[in-house]
């Protein structure tokens, strides 16, 4: 129903999006062709069989075709062939074969992995974003209540100070400012959180929780860390998964010096009515009326040593090439994690300066209105004392977020963003 609102909390809407998201479909639908192209690759025992029909005039006088055929003297064959193939032994070729498939297969499933990581990651991002905009939204009609309660006091007051009203309309303005930014971007970002769950653009979606809080999460030292996303992030396997692809290639090219033994037969049949020639009654030499049949084996290979040699040095190359480039990128996930690492404790601690500043703020804005009130304080003092609050509190919003997505993304390079069991439980069957 496109006039209900629907309400989801941020676990809610992970999990809708590993059931519902298109771009998890597209690798879903990657792997299952690498699926079909493991049964291709894995044929022995499942015989080839090939099939041919043929109707078409003939002459009748074997002896003389052509004089017979174009005279008229014509009758139609009808004939048909069966022939069928299958694998005894290709020294290897299809074990190799298969074992590459199942590389290939887990390697489509690690890619959707690593697809899931980034849509679930950007869910965190988004979430947040809408409680961020949200509690910017508040903090800025709090803002601007305050101000102009304020700036009716001063214009009620028997000497009206118009150069304090003019600084407070100019606050409005900035503050407005802000609060039409933070309306744009929660807009954008609930629009966002839509696709990315999966749903239908008519849908009226919303999230469950009203308040930006902070993650609690506790910190392991960075060894426990780097030992964890070596096990569990997908890169890491994937790197894994190319070299030994690439050596299975390089065996399969060395292969190419051996033969292929096959067993084969075949059956084949046709008839001709009222044909004459000194043939009719051999079924071997009769082309018009036979019928035959065979089974036998078969050995065969094609011996190009120049081109064999060029592809196993090629694959080679190819193989020595993955090693390197595994070696490399596995020192380059190993700092991007470190750099994931050091930005979430950098996080906590300007998260925790902002709380600070919040508590030292709200001191001096309780301190200068008392101080107002009474007759001794400054009004001016005051004001600058509340928007430097209002300021800090904006800040503090803001330093939530950024430490709740420094949270998310750590555990997104730990490959603990969600369970990856239930990527492969979301009514895909893979067989």
């Amino acid at each position: 129903n496109a006039s209900s609102l629907y309400r989801y909390n941020l676990q809610e809407c992970i999990q809708m999006a590993l059931r519902h998201n298109e771009e998890l479909k597209v690798k879903h639908y990657d792997v299952q062709s690498i699926i079909a192209k493991k049964m291709e690759a894995t044929k022995r025992y499942i015989p080839v069989v090939n099939y041919t029909y043929r109707f078409a005039p003939v002459p009748r006088d074997i002896n003389n075709p052509a004089q017979s055929f174009f005279s008229g003297d014509i009758s139609v064959i009808n004939s048909i062939k069966l022939s069928a193939g299958i694998p005894v032994t290709h020294f290897g070729r299809i074990t190799v074969a298969r074992e590459l498939a199942d590389i290939g297969i887990d390697a489509a499933k690690l890619n959707k992995q690593r697809k899931a990581d980034e849509v679930v990651l950007d869910i965190y991002k988004l979430y947040y974003g809408i409680l961020l905009a949200r509690e910017s939204k508040v903090l800025a009609n709090k803002g601007l209540d305050a101000i102009n309660k304020k700036i009716k006091a001063l214009e009620e007051e028997e000497t009206t100070d118009q150069l304090q009203i003019l600084k407070l309309k100019a606050i409005i303005y900035q503050v407005e400012k802000k609060l039409d930014e933070a309306i744009t971007k929660e807009t954008i970002a609930l629009e966002m959180l839509k696709f990315r769950i999966g749903v239908s653009e008519d849908l009226r979606v919303d999230i469950k929780d009203r308040y930006l809080k902070r993650e609690h999460y506790k910190i392991k030292p960075l060894d426990d860390l780097l030992a964890t996303t070596k096990a569990k992030r997908p890169e890491y396997k994937l790197l894994a998964f190319q070299v030994q692809a690439k050596h299975k290639q390089l065996v399969l090219e060395k292969k190419e010096y051996y033969p292929k033994l096959n067993l084969g037969g075949f059956f084949e049949y046709g008839v001709s009515p009222g044909i004459r020639g000194d043939d009719q009654e051999s079924s071997l030499t009769n082309p018009l009326n036979f019928l035959k049949a065979g089974m036998g084996f078969e050995l065969s290979g094609k011996l190009d040593f120049r081109k064999i040699k060029s592809k196993v040095y090629f694959a080679r190359a190819e193989l020595n090439k993955a090693k390197s480039d595994k070696v490399a990128n596995e020192a380059l996930l190993s700092v991007d994690l470190k750099n994931a690492y050091l930005n979430l404790k950098q996080r906590m601690k300007l998260l925790w300066r902002a709380d600070k500043e919040k508590r030292s703020a709200r001191q001096v804005v309780f301190l200068t209105k008392s101080n107002v009130d009474i007759g001794l304080g400054d009004k001016k003092e005051y004001l600058e004392a509340l928007q430097s609050y209002l300021l800090i509190q904006a800040a503090v919003y803001e330093n939530i977020f950024n430490y709740n997505v420094a949270v998310a993304t750590l555990k997104q390079k730990l490959g603990k963003l969600y369970d990856p069991k239930e990527l492969h439980v979301q009514g895909y069957k893979y067989e």
